[in-house]
């Protein structure tokens, strides 16, 4: 049995992989022939084939599920079509064995997505950024172009542009006391993250008290802050293309400091939530090669295998961005329709005879 269980678990992974490696070159065709349209002087054909080509691994990631489950059902319909299924099951093996193996070809497509989406994906998305902006001449972050606001407590921070995570520029710190007045405000024309904290440099501090304001002015000032580099770096991509340790790190920022954290979370539980889809269409692909694919053409099976991809896609975004608007805790929301396809691929397969 074990060189059946090895047989099914190399066509069901390379059946997958063959799949998504046809939908990731179509979208990046696609996408190049969209960014062609911005190609000048300034921004090369080169550069902008290197840009899309190095959103590739994000492209993979979010494909892994629906790229299994049309794999898996190429690959089993067309071992269905051909009574390769029916030998298997007269010479001993049960459906739970057939089941077993391609989970097994499951396991080990999930782990390879989530190794791609924690490891690949962030710095790769983070390259093709930085080659877009260095392209038109901007500085590596896109925080540069019209900075930003951050929390820190009772401060408030405002940046006027960020050549780096560890770099600030036209710093402005609004500090609040326990009634919400405002206490001082320090301005800086540099900020370098060293060690744990921010060195200030062209410093003039503010200081307000009851009925008068004290201006101070220094060269340079140590200000310690929960504001780290780490968490400035977030804010340079989507959240969809950080990884698990940069999205929980953020959270935590974000939820210190009472900030809206959902649409983070919601990213964090999609990340957890793709291997187990990836697991979950391929189970479901087991009941659809026993039964309505085991006369039909691979036409077809591929037009079963888009319908059902589409479908889940769908419902997926749709429950997303209703979560985000109704308040629907960002575990429902990211995981139901995972967890309903899952419940529905064991029922149907617990039928089978």
């Amino acid at each position: 049995m074990r060189i059946l269980d090895r047989y099914i678990a190399k066509a069901v992974i390379g059946g997958s992989l063959t799949v998504l490696l046809i939908i990731v070159s179509m979208e990046l065709v696609f996408s190049f022939v969209e960014e062609s349209a911005d190609i000048d002087d300034e921004y090369t054909a080169l550069q902008a084939l290197l840009h899309v080509g190095l959103t590739g691994p994000q492209r993979a990631y979010e494909a892994f599920p629906i790229a299994t489950l049309i794999g898996s059902l190429m690959t089993l319909g067309g071992m269905a079509a051909r009574s390769e299924l029916v030998v298997m099951r007269a010479a001993g093996m049960s459906v739970l064995n057939i089941g077993r193996s391609v989970m097994v070809a499951g396991v080990l497509l999930a782990v390879v997505a989530a190794a791609i989406g924690e490891w690949v994906v962030p710095p790769a998305e983070r390259a093709s950024l930085d080659v877009e902006v260095q392209a038109r001449g901007g500085d590596v972050s896109m925080l540069s172009r019209d900075g930003f606001w951050a929390r820190d407590g009772r401060r408030f921070i405002s940046v006027g542009s960020a050549p780096s995570a560890e770099l600030l520029e036209d710093v402005t710190i609004y500090a609040f006391d326990g009634n919400r007045a405002l206490e001082q405000v320090i301005t800086a024309g540099r900020a370098a993250y060293q060690g744990d904290g921010w060195l200030l440099q062209d410093v003039r501090r503010n200081q307000f008290a009851d009925n008068s304001v004290a201006i101070e002015a220094e060269e340079s000032m140590f200000w310690e802050a929960g504001l780290r580099p780490d968490v400035l770096d977030v804010v340079v991509v989507e959240p969809g293309t950080l990884s698990m340790v940069d999205l929980w790190t953020y959270i935590g920022y974000l939820q210190r400091n009472d900030l809206e954290s959902e649409h983070y979370e919601l990213a964090l539980w999609l990340k957890i939530g793709t291997p187990l889809a990836t697991l979950t269409m391929l189970l479901l692909t087991i009941p659809l090669a026993f039964s309505t694919l085991r006369s039909t053409g691979a036409g077809q099976r591929i037009f079963v295998g888009v319908m059902i991809g589409i479908a889940f896609y769908l419902a997926n975004r749709l429950l997303n961005h209703l979560g985000l608007v109704y308040g629907i805790p960002p575990m429902i929301s990211a995981l139901l329709p995972t967890l309903v396809c899952l419940a529905a691929a064991v029922y149907f397969t617990a039928r089978i005879r």
